[in-house]
């Protein structure tokens, strides 16, 4: 079982420290000790951080929902996932949506100190999705969260490249697996047709536990890749609710785990 720590904090100064020394007579110098070829190697806290675009100098702590998708609202209509292991393809009755399509779809690149695994957060009290309150709204908040058990998150983690090349090296990535989130738990029940077409999780954070979902491994100072989904999915047995004029936070906040390694 791997050993991992939450974010620790550390501060290693190495010193190479050499002391002038001679051999002397009764009428030598002595030579004063000195410290030389002095280094310093600091490690600041265990830290994560998140690009839209994985460009130097595009990394930081947060980024704002309108900085990946836009100032405009968004309005999410049924659709169908088809959920492969390593793609997500999403479609309504006339055939597969592009992107520009009534859903959410964008690119996160991570970077950390150290080795990670990256868990979704939620919010602070333990929230994926929560609901806005709308004033004159028609609608419960229970309606509208049955509702919003048929919204998918779904997670494309990929592999990390690099080829050198004449000018550097050349960076790709390969999608290798795919996770998507449900607010409760599915079974065949959960879809019009009485057959799970794709496993979905709705645990999060990282409790030791094999229900823990890590959605994408990073390796120190290297640039990961995640893909982010969001739909409302069509199949689902709760899509079937009339809601309409409905907000939505999602909180989309990310655990990063520092990754110990194979250890007893």
């Amino acid at each position: 079982m791997k050993k991992r720590l939450m974010f620790l904090i550390s501060l290693v100064i190495v010193s190479l420290v050499t002391f002038s020394s001679a051999t002397y007579a009764w009428f030598s110098k002595q030579y004063n000790p000195q410290v030389d070829n002095l280094s310093f190697n600091i490690a600041t806290q265990e830290h994560m951080m998140i690009s839209k675009t994985g460009a130097p100098g595009t990394f930081k702590d947060n980024i704002s929902f309108a900085e990946l998708v836009g100032d405009n609202n968004i309005t999410l209509k049924p659709l169908k996932g088809n959920v492969g292991e390593n793609s997500i393809a999403l479609s309504d009755n006339l055939g597969v949506v592009g992107e520009t399509g009534n859903y959410i779809k964008f690119t996160l690149y991570f970077s950390g100190s150290n080795d990670m695994d990256i868990y979704l957060a939620g919010s602070i009290s333990g929230t994926v999705v929560d609901v806005i309150k709308v004033e004159n709204s028609i609608f419960t908040d229970e309606q509208i969260i049955k509702f919003v058990d048929s919204m998918r998150i779904g997670f494309i983690a990929y592999s990390t490249r690099e080829t050198p090349t004449s000018s550097g090296l050349e960076i790709s990535y390969d999608p290798i697996y795919t996770n998507v989130y449900a607010t409760k738990e599915k079974t065949d029940a959960s879809y019009e047709s009485g057959l799970k077409p794709y496993d979905t999780f709705n645990s999060i954070g990282y409790t030791e536990r094999d229900e823990d979902v890590i959605l994408l491994s990073t390796h120190a100072n290297k640039v990961s890749k995640l893909d982010v989904y969001i739909w409302l999915e069509d199949e689902d047995v709760n899509c079937n609710e009339s809601i309409f004029n409905s907000k939505l936070q999602i909180n989309l906040r990310f655990l990063a785990v520092k990754n110990e390694g194979d250890g007893n």
